[in-house]
Formats: C-alpha cells, sequence, structure tokens
C-alpha cells in the first residue's frame, strides 16, 4: 500500500440535490442582491444562494457552483489523487426536477456563554431522552430536503449518530452546554452534492451565533470535497470565533469504504478532504493500546482488506476477515478509543466517530480550565500531553507495514502526535510546571515487552503522577496562603499558554522540568529539605524572566506579577522556601496518593524515611509477596562484580 488515492465517483446528484442545480454560491462583498437567499454567515464572511443568472447582481468577492461536478467518472481516467481536487467546475443539467428551497433561517445570536460550549453536528438525532443533560436544539441548518413519505418513516429503534456523539461528549464532560445542529441527511449520512453547503452553515450557526467553543464532526466521506466557501467558513471559525481566540473544530477521518478510491484499496485522506483541513482537528481511532484501530470480524467486506487479511486465516476460516475502520494522511491530529464502548443504558458507539466525539470533550475540558487558551494553543497543548504508544499499527490488512514511523516532531501519519490524555491536558493547561514534566516524559509512554501479558488498564506515566503531585502541593500551600505559591496559581494558567508560543519560555520551563525529573527519580527526598537550591532559583528567575520577555504591551499586570515573583525568589530564605515546598509536594504521601494501587512508579517516594540503607533493593524471591525489586528512589545494588567501562 502507498500514499495514493484515486477517487472514483459514479453516483449522480439525487432530484433533492439537481433542484439547485445551477444556483450558485457567492461570498457578497457588500450589501447582497435582492434575489439572493442567506446561507451562512459568521466574521467577514457573508454567503448566500444565488439563482441562475443572478450572480452578478451585487458585488461578490467570488462565485461558486453549489451542485458542483466531481471527478473520478468511470472509464473518464480522470481520477483525482491523494492531492487533487475532488469538485469541478459545474454541473451540467438541463432542468430541475423540483424548485429549489431557502435555507433555513440563520439562528439568532446567543448572549450567555458561561459554560465550555460544544456543537455536535449531524444529520439524525432521534431519542434525544437518551442525552443525561439539557442541550439546544437540535437547530436546523443548512438546506432543506424534499417532503419525506410519511408512510416510510418507522420509529427510530436506537439513538441517532449525533445523539449517540452528544452522549459521549456529556459523558466525558458534564459540564459542557451541547448544542445539536442538525443538517439534512440521505440514508443516514450527509448528501454528497450538498454537504459542503450545509456544513459551511452549520460551522457558521455553531460558531457565529451559538458561540461554541468546540465543534463536532463526526463525518467523513471522501467525495465532499472542500470547495473555496467551506474553507472560508473553517477559517474564520478558527481565526475570529470565540472572541478572536478561535474556536477548534474537531472531525473523524472516516473509514476507507466511504473513499471511493478506484481500486478499493487505498485508507489515504485526499488533501481537499474536509479533515485535511488546517483548520480542522482530524481525529484517528486507536484500540486499547493505542495502536491504529483494526478489527478482524467474520464477515465478507468488501475490499482487498479481506484478501489481505485471508493468508492468516486458519483452516476454519477463523480471522480471515479484517477491516480498517481509519484513513491516514499528514493531517492526522490526534487519536482516540475507537473500539466499542457503552456509555450510558441507551448510548454506544465505536469507531472514528467515537474517537473524535472523545477529542472534543477533551478538549472542552481543557477550555474549562484555562479559558484563554487560543485554538493554536490548544492544538499544541493536545498534542504535547498525548500518550504515545510503543507501537503505532500491528495489525495486518490495509496498509499494513505502511507509515508506521513518526517523525522528529512525534507525529505519525495513522495515530498523529498520539492518543489524546484528557486529566494531562487539563493539568497542563492550569500549571505551565506541569506541561514541563509532560512535555518532557520519555517516548514510548508505557512499553510492553514482547510476550508479556498486556495489563489493562495500561499503567500511567510516572509524569502524569509528578505533575498531579506538583499541582496539589502548589494548591496546598496555596491554602496555607504561602505567598510563592498564592503567586504561581495567578500566573500560572498565561504562563502555561506562553510555553505553546514562545521557544525560550519553553526552554526554561522544560529544563527545570528535567531538573526535577532527575531528583525525584534519583535522590531521596529527605535530602531535598537541606539541599542548597542556589543554582536552582537562578533557573527558576530565568523562567521568569524569559516569561516577561515573551509577554506582550498589553500583558503589563502579568509583566508586574512575575516581577515580585522574581524578587520574592531573590529574598532571604527562598533557598529554604524551595527546599521545603520540593520535598512536600514529592513526599511519600503525596505521592502515593497520585499513584495507582500496585503501579510501579519511578517517581514516587519510598516509605521508609530512615534512610538509603532500609531500601537498598535486592531480588526479591517467589514468595516476597509481590514487592518492587527496588523501591523508588532507592540507589541499585552494586554488590558484587561490577563491570566498569575501560578509561
Amino acid at each position: 500500500m502507498s500514499y495514493h488515492r484515486e477517487l472514483e465517483w459514479n453516483e449522480p446528484p439525487s432530484d433533492d440535490e439537481r433542484r439547485y442545480a445551477r444556483w450558485t454560491v457567492v461570498r457578497a462583498a457588500g450589501p447582497p442582491a435582492a434575489s439572493w437567499w442567506p446561507l451562512a454567515r459568521i466574521g467577514a464572511v457573508d454567503l448566500y444562494l444565488a439563482p441562475p443568472g443572478s450572480e452578478q447582481d451585487a458585488p461578490a468577492s467570488y462565485v461558486t457552483p453549489l451542485i458542483a461536478g466531481k471527478r473520478g467518472r468511470r472509464g473518464s481516467g480522470d481520477y483525482p489523487g491523494v492531492d487533487g481536487e475532488v469538485q469541478t467546475a459545474g454541473f451540467d443539467d438541463a432542468g430541475a426536477p423540483a424548485a429549489p428551497l431557502r435555507p433555513y433561517p440563520l439562528p439568532p445570536l446567543v448572549v450567555d456563554a458561561d459554560a465550555v460550549r460544544v456543537a455536535v453536528v449531524d444529520v439524525s438525532f432521534e431519542k434525544l431522552a437518551a442525552l443525561p443533560a439539557f442541550f439546544d436544539g437540535p437547530i436546523r441548518v443548512g438546506l432543506p430536503g424534499g417532503e419525506p413519505v410519511l408512510e416510510s418513516v418507522r420509529p427510530a429503534l436506537a439513538p441517532g449518530h449525533g445523539t449517540a456523539m452528544a452522549g459521549v461528549v456529556l459523558a466525558e464532560c458534564p459540564g459542557a452546554r451541547v448544542g445539536l445542529f442538525q443538517i439534512t441527511g440521505a440514508a443516514d449520512a450527509a448528501r454528497p452534492y450538498l454537504a459542503p453547503a450545509d456544513l459551511a452553515a452549520a460551522v457558521a450557526a455553531a460558531v457565529g451565533a451559538w458561540h461554541a467553543d468546540v465543534v463536532l464532526i463526526a463525518m467523513s466521506d471522501g467525495a465532499w470535497g472542500t470547495p473555496r466557501y467551506l474553507r472560508d467558513v473553517l477559517r474564520e471559525a478558527a481565526r475570529g470565533g470565540r472572541g478572536g481566540r478561535g474556536a477548534s473544530i474537531f472531525c473523524s477521518v472516516g473509514d476507507p469504504s466511504r473513499n471511493h478510491a478506484r481500486e478499493d484499496d487505498s485508507a489515504a485522506l485526499g488533501a481537499d478532504d474536509l479533515a485535511s483541513q488546517p483548520w480542522v482537528h482530524a481525529v484517528a481511532a486507536c484500540d486499547g493500546r493505542g495502536r491504529w484501530y483494526r478489527v478482524y470480524p467474520n464477515y465478507a467486506c468488501p475490499g482487498p482488506a479481506n484478501g489481505n487479511a485471508s493468508a492468516h486465516a486458519d483452516n476454519a476460516g477463523n480471522g480471515a476477515n479484517g477491516a480498517t475502520y481509519n484513513r491516514l494522511g499528514p493531517a492526522i491530529a490526534l487519536a482516540a478509543l475507537g473500539e466499542p464502548r457503552r456509555w450510558s443504558e441507551q448510548i454506544a458507539s465505536d469507531d472514528s466517530s467515537q474517537a473524535t466525539a472523545v477529542a472534543a470533550a477533551a478538549a472542552a475540558r481543557v477550555l474549562q480550565q484555562n479559558r484563554d487558551l487560543s485554538a493554536v494553543e490548544l492544538r499544541a497543548l493536545l498534542a504535547l500531553t498525548a500518550d504515545v504508544p510503543g507501537a503505532v499499527d500491528g495489525g495486518r490488512g490495509l496498509a499494513a507495514g505502511a507509515f508506521d514511523a513518526r517523525d522528529r516532531l512525534g507525529h505519525s501519519f495513522k495515530i498523529g502526535h498520539g492518543v489524546v490524555n484528557a486529566p494531562a491536558a487539563c493539568l497542563a493547561a492550569a500549571d505551565p510546571v506541569c506541561l514541563a514534566l509532560l512535555a518532557t516524559r520519555a517516548v514510548p509512554d508505557v512499553e510492553v515487552p514482547r510476550g508479556a501479558p498486556h495489563p489493562d488498564p495500561l499503567p500511567r506515566s510516572p509524569s502524569l503522577a509528578l505533575a498531579e503531585a506538583w499541582r496539589h502541593g502548589v494548591e496546598q500551600a496555596a491554602r496555607r496562603r504561602d505567598p510563592f505559591a498564592r503567586r504561581y496559581l495567578r500566573l500560572a494558567g498565561r504562563v502555561s499558554r506562553l510555553f505553546l508560543t514562545s521557544l525560550p519560555v519553553q526552554e526554561a520551563l522544560c529544563w527545570l522540568a528535567r531538573h526535577v525529573r532527575a531528583l525525584a527519580e534519583t535522590a531521596r527526598w529527605t535530602l531535598w529539605q537541606a539541599q542548597h537550591h542556589g543554582a536552582l532559583l537562578e533557573r527558576i528567575r530565568h523562567a521568569c524572566e524569559a516569561a516577561r520577555d515573551a509577554l506582550g504591551p498589553g500583558d503589563r499586570a502579568t509583566t508586574a506579577a512575575l516581577r515580585r515573583l522574581e524578587m520574592a525568589l531573590s529574598g532571604p530564605g527562598a533557598d529554604a522556601a524551595v527546599a521545603r515546598f520540593l520535598a512536600t509536594a514529592f513526599s511519600p504521601g503525596q505521592m502515593t496518593h497520585h499513584g495507582g494501587p500496585g503501579e510501579p512508579r519511578a517517581t514516587s517516594i519510598a516509605d521508609d524515611a530512615l534512610g538509603d540503607r532500609h531500601r537498598r533493593g535486592r531480588a526479591r524471591r517467589a514468595g516476597s509477596g509481590g514487592r518492587r525489586e527496588r523501591d523508588p528512589f532507592a540507589r541499585p545494588d552494586l554488590s558484587g562484580a561490577v563491570h566498569r567501562s575501560p578509561r
């Protein structure tokens, strides 16, 4: 399998779509023409539908066909590849079967904005009673469909896809306010020729009128394409939403069965896919070990996944059929759990749709911790705090053995920067030292030796326990009215943002994090109180100076607060105060509190405070009661012959 895709689109527009033949989407450059119908409005982007022949009735930035032809018709030889455009200039249709319908009216502007807002864009919201909390909508947006035949409409047996996605968000982020934005669908999917217009209207309404912080589009199809007007709406939402901080848009990668590939053998995302746009977080699905999600059901699925998996079948045919429910590409941002999961009595989901909802909920939780994060900062924070598995893809079938490596920035074509970790991201958003501790952790986070039983769940990264202990220690000190801690907490969220945008701040804080990690992993905590920390104080003051230099003229209050913190760290007794804080924050009780039972914690403190001689580790025999070979923070036993390197 190579990084290759040739789209083959053979389906003509439906009668519902053909009614808009020769209509255009116009971005107005001033007052619109009276004959134009409003479609979407967000920031400086005003989109209208113009009847045939009226495109030039008022000034327009550009005019784009609403029903665009698609390349890739069978036998034409005109197949768009990975970087080809799906849509062509127009669609040749002599007549429309019915009169076009006006777009749904633009929703009224929302004023209140207390809770973090997550907009769910989907086609089906059946059985809304399954949702555990209050929600807004469904709000109809985009272009209406034809009137359904009432006799053919059957009661829904299960919650709709959009209902399930909203349920996942509310399960992962209970404090969020969810808005349901419904676009017209066909056969439980977005209409292929009208999806770009519907999605443009939905994103504009969600971000521009409803003030969404996060937008979830758990749908994907390689045949949609992304015309200019949809790109403009995405760009405006990501740059101008949330009062200029930008809304974060999450989209599923979908699966190759919806890729319409010429040979049915490509999992690659096209460059004009919705998930490939630079203002969108493309989320892939992973299994419980963080690897690119594959399933091997015992059914016949189309495409070469069957053939690729059949070589591994036994005589009974077990394992003969495999399927990949993922696509790959340079735009993949993150991964999240795609294995089937029941979120409540009525809500269950799987695949990249579920993964995208989990990632969107994680973003909402992060914004609950730090509402000032911009969309760019949030993207960087989720990437830095994601879990990195030992293997990107260990399965067989489509795309096996391809793009399994990571680049120097830690990115993979299959799982992006790793598996989203909401608790770690929330800590990092609130505290720059926590962010630095998590950014400097080892890769991979957890490595299961080959042939060893797979732990379920995977052990947490020791750096996460360190970050939790640090944050808990700072909060405890602040409650005791410690002046250092109280000043630090007032600055922490702003400095976390500087870490994500300033290389000098990032370097300074990462040095401190590596220093703390080195102390925690090798030193006895009882010595920290007596340790002279003058050089460490110099590094802390340097971090404050780097943060001051990175601040703009509009951050005078933060600059003044950093100066006061620096002055306090220069006063008498600062060295002892830092020593006491480190010894308290990483004391045995604190680290035990933040670790799991039976979890090996290289960063936790041993219980014995009497000295190192009682913690000299020796190999445990079978009857040792499951104790560790060597307690944390203890030096290794060097008794006996030791190999020395030649000098």
